[in-house]
């Protein structure tokens, strides 16, 4: 088994709208690859141009090492699992599992013994001879995977088939899914808009943005690198707070404002990032995630500390999210930009921070907080690239 392979692949809709741009992806026999992106983002597009659902305005696809391109859907030897289950009300879970089998006139014997191994993979035996009406939203989905693995295709896609189902189950299904693809193998392209699901289920998560591979990775490079300002800001929740800041340097040292405070940057982000330098004294984008915020009153480094107005506070229960605005700085001096302008948000869009379960914040409170010197991030202002 090849896998999937996409070359330059681009979809162009009458009219000239660009669904996606010369997207080349590699999706490993074996593999389980998650598109995910914001809505209108072309990862349904792509999903329907590997199935043969959708035609190719540019570029090649390979399926299983052949080449697919032209070929019109059921000579590609896939199977597609839909957000809707499509289940035909007026037969079996038997029936239904089997029935793209008997139109290829598959042997009877056949049929029943892929069927079963299908069911007991799912554990779903004893549904076998129940109707669609008769099974729960989670039950409908494993009858549809299952139609899907009896035909034991060269690859699996995936449309978002967990939209439809509560969150509790949704998460069921999450493991469901992954450990049905671990015991086949088949190399699989998985789409979604819910970054969780993504995170969770994909051995590497490609992020689409207006058509446009951002960044394909496994799901802790993604959240650790994160190669520009869009993936900073889309992996996470609560997302990572991106400001615009200045960097200043002085006795070889390089300072930020972050309001009315200036906060060091540690030798270790110095060494991580070496481009850093070409920055000296110039304005940046300052990534940070809400875990690598605290409590500025328990911290032991005080370099870090900088006052903040608690605007609301949202318990969950294991930790607590604070929403805030740091104190105002007294704005632009010769030309430099203002501090914390903050990104990617609605104006005056508060920072958030993610504290434990047993912190005393409260709403409307003043408060002291901490970041984590050694775990910042700095993007270019201009492009939103991440400065390496």
């Amino acid at each position: 088994m090849s896998g999937i392979s996409l070359k330059s692949v681009s979809k162009e809709f009458p009219g000239g709208s660009v669904a996606v741009q010369e997207l080349s992806l590699e999706v490993l026999p074996g593999e389980f690859v998650v598109l995910v992106g914001p809505s209108g983002c072309g990862k349904t597009t792509t999903l329907r141009m590997v199935a043969g659902l959708e035609e190719v305005s540019g570029g090649e696809i390979h399926i299983d090492g052949r080449p697919v391109t032209k070929l019109p859907p059921r000579h590609r030897d896939v199977a597609m699992v839909f957000q809707n289950y499509a289940l035909y009300a007026h037969m079996t879970v038997r029936d239904n599992i089997g029935f793209g089998l008997r139109m290829h006139g598959m042997r009877k014997d056949e049929i029943r013994r892929r069927v079963d191994d299908a069911a007991q993979i799912l554990g779903i035996v004893e549904l076998l001879r129940r109707k669609p009406r008769q099974l729960s939203g989670g039950q409908r989905q494993r009858v549809a995977m299952g139609r899907a693995i009896v035909r034991e295709p060269a690859a699996f896609l995936m449309d978002e088939p967990l939209s439809n189902l509560d969150a509790k189950l949704r998460v069921e299904m999450r493991a469901e899914i992954t450990n049905v693809q671990r015991r086949i193998g088949a190399p699989t392209l998985y789409v979604t808009h819910d970054q969780t699901e993504a995170m969770t289920m994909g051995d590497r998560v490609a992020v689409l943005r207006d058509g446009v591979l951002q960044q394909l990775g496994s799901p802790e490079d993604l959240y650790d690198h994160p190669a520009n300002t869009f993936i900073a800001g889309f992996i996470g929740s609560p997302a990572m707070n991106l400001m615009a800041t200045r960097l200043n340097s002085a006795d070889g040292r390089y300072i930020i404002d972050f309001g009315r405070s200036q906060i060091p940057v540690s030798p270790a982000v110095l060494q991580r990032l070496p481009g850093l330098a070409a920055y000296a004294d110039t304005e940046v984008i300052l990534g940070v995630r809400p875990e690598d915020i605290c409590d500025g009153v328990q911290t032991r480094d005080s370099t870090g500390i900088f006052m903040v107005t608690v605007q609301r506070t949202e318990s969950l229960g294991s930790e607590r999210i604070i929403y805030f605005k740091p104190e105002a700085s007294d704005g632009p001096q010769d030309g430099a930009p203002a501090a914390l302008d903050v990104l990617g948000g609605r104006k005056g869009a508060p920072l958030t921070a993610r504290l434990g379960r047993g912190e005393r914040i409260n709403d409307g409170s003043i408060a002291h907080l901490a970041l984590d010197p050694e775990r910042l991030y700095f993007f270019d202002r201009a492009s939103g690239v991440a400065i390496r």
